[in-house]
């Protein structure tokens, strides 16, 4: 049961990889992706890099009812990945932060498991989101 789980799992997190390529498509060199699976929300973006420029969804130019069908379409898997851990009885990660090098093939995953965004935390996902996308600018 446990294999299966990291194949449905893995299966996921391909899809919203994929989906990313999809809704640019396939015209980056790297896809960040985040997910927020809370109790109270659930959100899913990315952000990209592309010929040495970290850019956000808005700044590719993609026409924004594409933009929002990505988002729901994210979120809706993120719902799958919820689903797939409380029936394998498996926490559910509260944060997925992925990387994928569209070049390369190389993937990394970071997950969480304690409250990232609530009122402890005092921040919401898009503020996570942006503090991670800045941070991935500031390297470049």
């Amino acid at each position: 049961m446990k294999e299966n789980f990291e194949d449905k799992f893995m299966e996921i997190q391909t899809d919203l990889i994929s989906l990313c390529l999809e809704v640019t498509g396939n015209k980056v060199d790297k896809i960040f992706a985040y997910a927020s699976i809370e109790k109270k929300s659930t959100m899913f973006n990315a952000f990209f890099e592309k010929d040495g420029k970290v850019l956000t969804i808005n700044q590719l130019n993609i026409d924004r009812g594409i933009v929002m069908q990505f988002l729901k379409i994210g979120t809706t898997d993120l719902e799958m990945i919820k689903k797939t851990c409380e029936q394998n009885e498996i926490q559910t990660p509260t944060e997925i932060k992925m990387y994928y090098d569209v070049k390369t093939g190389k993937y990394n995953a970071d997950y969480k498991y304690d409250e990232v965004c609530s009122d402890k935390t005092g921040m919401s996902s898009g503020e996570v989101f942006m503090k991670w996308y800045n941070e991935i600018k500031e390297k470049n």
